[in-house]
């Protein structure tokens, strides 16, 4: 009686075009890290503009703390959470107009921190911000409306 089997040489065939098919899969399937880059600096300045407008600097007292509601540049991928001590960025970012630090009002209004984060009518920006992440000739934008803080 004969009984049908594979051979050795078909096995060996099968095992070379899984390993094909996994290589030129696992190439495809890369991480997107600017992206993730842009997600968790959008993640942090929709905090920071959330903490600003739950803070109100109008009245101020002994025990302001001028610090909440602002981020400044060296900050926007550090500073929050434990999470953010794991985090490894990627991506190169620059922003324009060139603001050291970013504050939000209770209104959500964008403020540079020229006031000592006082978030006053002398600091507050008249033009558009926006953040540019670069990484492998690739681009990502996130514009903060000078108006109404929101990010787009």
């Amino acid at each position: 009686m004969r009984t049908k089997a594979y051979t050795l040489i078909e096995l060996i065939f099968v095992i070379i075009i899984i390993g094909v098919l996994a290589g030129t899969g696992f190439y495809y399937f890369k991480p997107h890290y600017l992206q993730n880059d842009r997600d968790f600096l959008e993640l942090q300045l929709n905090t920071t503009r959330y903490e600003g407008l739950n803070y109100d600097k109008r009245n101020p007292s002994g025990s302001m703390d001028y610090t909440i509601g602002c981020i400044s540049q060296e900050n926007f991928f550090t500073d929050r959470t434990t999470i953010d001590t794991h985090y490894k960025v990627h991506a190169v970012f620059t922003v324009t107009p060139n603001e050291n630090i970013l504050c939000f009002d209770t209104l959500g209004r964008v403020h540079n921190g020229t006031d000592g984060n006082k978030t006053t009518q002398n600091s507050l920006l008249t033009s558009d911000i926006v953040i540019t992440l670069s990484y492998n000739n690739e681009e990502k934008n996130i514009t903060i409306d000078h108006f109404s803080g929101d990010l787009r």
